[in-house]
């Protein structure tokens, strides 16, 4: 068997996006791919419980695998696409990170109890 390199990138020719439409492009496949972790870590701990829920599992199974259709049919000269996932990425994350800012404070709470008991010797 004869091992002859091929140069594959000769044939592609040049890209018709800027390098900005490129950036952004790669930046939303990094949301798309962040939304469905996002669903990932409900699944996982669904399924972990004593009684899953199938019906909400399969709904987010179901989100998953809109946000891959969306991520599959977008191209980087699709501006109004990519900021219209962007966006909807956003604020599904971020409503993910106001949950967790949540669960910080109350372990904050927590600490701050602690810290209270020791100052008053207790």
């Amino acid at each position: 068997m004869v091992n002859v390199a091929v140069n594959v990138l000769a044939e592609l020719g040049k890209a018709t996006w800027t390098t900005p439409r490129a950036v952004g492009y790669e930046t939303v496949l990094e949301g798309v791919r962040q939304s469905i972790g996002f669903y990932t870590q409900f699944i996982a701990t669904e399924e972990q419980s004593d009684e899953p829920d199938t019906d909400t599992i399969e709904l987010w199974r179901a989100e998953q695998l809109a946000w891959a259709k969306r991520a599959q049919d977008l191209t980087p000269l699709d501006t109004s696409a990519t900021e219209s996932i962007r966006h909807d990425a956003d604020n599904l994350l971020a409503a993910g990170d106001d949950d967790d800012d949540d669960e910080e404070d109350d372990e904050d709470d927590e600490d701050s109890d602690d810290e209270d008991d020791d100052a008053q010797g207790g």
